[in-house]
């Protein structure tokens, strides 16, 4: 009975992670765990704890979520929990910017998923150790692990592991166009869009916008690059993301210029510098940017 229940929790958890309700699923794995305690399991109250942490940082958590994620993997004795709390710890790191300790981690928990037969885990460790390679430009390293993230997703099907394979095809096009090979990542990325659009998951579609419109941008496709980068940029800051909100307003006023604009592309870095108010950004510098080609200086991993 108590199995039942605690399964039923995690894929309530799951569900509601998917589709953006990150309180409803911390209530979830925090009933699960307090229930698993009282039953005496600890290694199932591990790992709904595990995934509890993962929330948090979601949440804006992560520096609070260090020290129990460490008790955690030195404490458990099951190597998926010990996977977990690996691979949440380099999250917990990736979301507070200290990315060669981001970067430890996900080589701990990729050394632990080659023991753990979970591919949503698999999929997840992978994903994440090629999210950071993109981020120090270490390409090819990144398209293999997306790409063994998408192989280890191909047994999984609940929505919200489909909208995690689009995230991951999404990270690939990404990649791809990192490489020059452009049309194919575009492909790959407006496959993720309309992946997403039809789950109506607007919490995770924004970065695939961002990169749409960066794709576009260099296809020379500006109406398109226009729209996306627009959609972007609302839903980013909907959800509080500047680092997307930077990137697409780099990319948008670089669409405004190459269409002609240049008066819309000042507005565009104009909104920019409110980021950067230490730098003190005047109209000279605008005026350098202006004549730059933005999608130089981005970098949308960055």
């Amino acid at each position: 009975m108590m199995v039942e229940r605690y399964d039923r929790l995690l894929g309530e958890a799951q569900e509601a992670f998917a589709s953006g309700d990150l309180q409803a699923a911390l209530r979830h794995f925090e009933t699960a765990q307090a229930l698993a305690s009282n039953d005496g399991d600890v290694d199932r109250a591990d790992r709904a704890a595990c995934n509890a942490c993962f929330v948090r940082i979601e949440l804006g958590q992560a520096e609070e979520q260090i020290p129990l994620l460490r008790r955690l993997f030195m404490g458990t004795l099951h190597p998926r929990n010990r996977c977990t709390a690996a691979y949440n710890m380099a999250a917990a790191y990736l979301n507070l910017e200290d990315f060669d300790s981001a970067m430890e981690w996900a080589d701990r928990s990729g050394e632990l998923a080659e023991n753990v037969d979970e591919p949503s885990l698999a999929a997840g460790v992978h994903n994440q150790q090629a999210s950071l390679a993109l981020r120090f430009s270490r390409f090819e390293e990144a398209e293999s692990g997306f790409n063994l993230a998408l192989n280890a997703m191909e047994s999984l099907g609940e929505t919200f592991q489909i909208a995690g394979r689009a995230t991951v095809l999404g990270n690939l096009g990404y990649a791809l166009m990192c490489t020059d090979r452009l049309e194919e990542g575009l492909g790959l990325c407006e496959q993720a869009r309309a992946t997403l659009d039809e789950l109506s998951a607007d919490h995770l579609i924004y970065e695939n916008l961002q990169d749409l419109c960066y794709g576009y941008i260099l296809n020379d496709q500006l109406e398109q690059a226009h729209a996306a980068g627009e959609r972007a940029l609302i839903l980013a800051e909907h959800y509080d993301d500047n680092q997307v909100m930077k990137n697409c307003l780099f990319l948008l006023a670089e669409v405004a210029v190459r269409r002609g604009d240049a008066f819309r592309g000042r507005r565009y870095l104009r909104e920019l510098a409110e980021f950067y108010p230490e730098i003190g950004m005047n109209e000279e510098i605008i005026d350098v940017f202006l004549t730059t080609d933005l999608t130089n200086v981005v970098n949308l991993r960055g």
